[in-house]
């Protein structure tokens, strides 16, 4: 996906929404529905799929409407598979798999993480995969598998530091050695968990960082735990009305719900009921807009652990019985959201075979099964950057058929198609038997087929066998049991690739190549100036 592309309309769009989404300005739910509006007036489906992704984005960073998250999401997902945008629908799983954590579906979101990676396969110097890293590190740690939480973190980091255009980028690191640290601090490191420390402090003196992203919920949580685990009480005590400050005026969003919990369990273990009791009546009141079980859960099972630990008889009947019933619903939305996802992973294989068939329908030549041209220029870029940078040779063959349009005037149509289907199964056949080997139907009766790393011998010996297999058949002239005699003429371009060298220059040689035979003899080879007579007809 490509912004510069579109005109300047839409390239200042983006520019805005970016912008927003860096300083995670209340404006970036309006920009994306702008930049959603103008894609549906040109019906572009690729700008679509990236604009209702970052819509959904919006949603999800800046609001509690898990509805209009979930719809602009699922919409992102649909048209990005058509257009092919493997970045932007990593991103989708990405989401797909926080979606399957704040439902506490943590094997699917593993499954969505994981899935999301196959996409950045073909991606270089993307920050996406770090940031699944990272979040796949999120759910080691839920299981305590500390080790492999760290590992997860550590990959992250270095894949998120591979672009440092990406909008989040600081945020992206600081989020990892807010990570790191909460490791440590599980591990009792104090000297790893002041060296992260150190590292927020790096990133906060670098002017290019927001410094809103130090007043994030992660953040403050994450300094709170690390002073006091430090014994810093003049720090632990600013990070800790810092917090309570922040949740009081509902500076927080739904991906924070799970680590509200955590901070108010975190009071609860050193001795403290003030905050606890304090963060359970302000996230009652924001669970009251969600229709989350999982959450909801948790809540109920946050008072029960309150009620229990300090002894409140009349909260604790209350709370242990709005676990019960969140444990029903919880265990009824989870068998919901098990048949979504599936109808959804169903759905996506669906639209990705869909889409294979087309794409391989769209580069293949439907009379011969060979591929057609645009499948030729496909390929082709491939295999010259491959052999420029191995410094290997590669070869270039045009083949056509003798005479064809006397064969085809004098026998028909029908038989000239037959004539060129029996030459598609001859080179199909012949690249079936050696993977260094491709060949396209260029068009008309001409035919092109890449040799791949081999010695003017060696592409010599199999275009004979070419020649050799086709003057050989038999091919019906289409009258009776009349059967014609079809020779063709190859010329072939056989030389290591410059830097400049493309399929063009190639074909173009061969062609001359081709040209010569034509005017000398035909039925001949001639490749880089060395002719072979043709074999003699049976």
């Amino acid at each position: 996906m490509n912004i510069e592309n579109y005109d300047q309309e839409i390239i200042s769009l983006n520019e805005q929404m970016l912008k927003a989404r860096s300083a995670m300005s209340a404006s970036y739910i309006s920009i994306c529905t702008r930049l959603v509006k103008k894609a549906k007036e040109i019906d572009d489906n690729n700008l679509l799929g990236y604009a209702y992704y970052y819509l959904a984005d919006a949603y999800y960073l800046l609001s509690t409407d898990y509805r209009k998250f979930n719809n602009n999401l699922l919409n992102a997902i649909e048209y990005l598979q058509i257009g092919g945008d493997a970045e932007h629908l990593a991103r989708c799983y990405n989401l797909l798999g926080i979606d399957a954590l704040n439902h506490g579906n943590n094997e699917l979101a593993l499954d969505f993480f994981f899935t999301g990676l196959k996409y950045c396969e073909e991606l270089e110097d993307s920050g996406i995969p770090g940031v699944m890293e990272f979040n796949m590190g999120q759910v080691y740690g839920k299981l305590d598998d500390i080790k492999q939480a760290l590992s997860c973190v550590r990959s992250a980091y270095k894949n998120i530091r591979k672009n440092r255009e990406e909008s989040l980028y600081f945020r992206n690191i600081l989020y990892c050695y807010c990570f790191e640290a909460g490791c440590y601090i599980k591990l009792g490191k104090p000297d790893s968990v002041d060296k992260c420390l150190k590292g927020m402090e790096r990133l906060e003196a670098n002017k290019d960082c927001n410094p809103d992203f130090f007043n994030s919920y992660a953040v403050i949580d994450t300094k709170m735990r690390c002073y006091h685990f430090l014994g810093d009480k003049e720090r632990f005590k600013k990070y800790t009305d810092a917090l309570m400050n922040m949740l009081r005026e509902g500076k927080y969003s739904l991906d924070n719900m799970e680590d509200i919990f955590e901070s108010a369990r975190f009071f609860l273990n050193i001795g403290r009921t003030k905050e606890p009791k304090e963060i359970i009546k302000i996230t009652e009141e924001a669970l009251k807009e969600l229709n989350i079980s999982n959450l909801k859960l948790n809540h109920a099972r946050l008072r029960c652990e309150l009620s229990e630990r300090f002894s409140y008889p009349n909260d604790t009947i209350k709370a242990f019985e709005d676990f019960y019933r969140y444990s029903i619903e919880f265990e009824k939305e989870k068998i919901i959201n098990y048949q979504f996802f599936a109808n959804l992973r169903k759905k996506l294989a669906d639209t990705e075979k869909e889409n294979m068939a087309l794409s391989k329908r769209a580069e293949t030549d439907p009379l011969t099964g060979l591929g057609n041209r645009y499948g030729l220029n496909k390929y082709a870029e491939y295999a010259f950057d491959i052999a420029f940078e191995n410094k290997t040779s590669l070869a270039v063959e045009i083949l056509d058929v003798d005479d064809f349009k006397y064969f085809n005037d004098t026998f028909g149509h029908q038989s000239g198609d037959n004539c060129l289907k029996k030459i598609g199964e001859i080179l199909t056949e012949v690249c079936a038997k050696n993977s260094r080997i491709h060949a396209y139907r260029y068009g008309g009766d001409e035919f092109v087929i890449i040799y791949e790393s081999m010695s003017d011998e060696e592409v010599l010996n199999i275009a004979k066998s070419i020649r050799q297999k086709v003057t050989g058949s038999k091919i019906s002239s289409g009258r009776g049991r009349e059967e014609a005699v079809i020779s063709i003429s190859q010329g072939i371009r056989n030389s290591v690739p410059t830097e400049t060298n493309k399929l063009w220059d190639y074909l173009h040689a061969a062609d001359v190549a081709l040209y010569e035979v034509k005017e000398s003899k035909k039925g001949e080879i001639h490749i880089l100036h060395r002719v072979v007579h043709p074999i003699e007809a049976p």
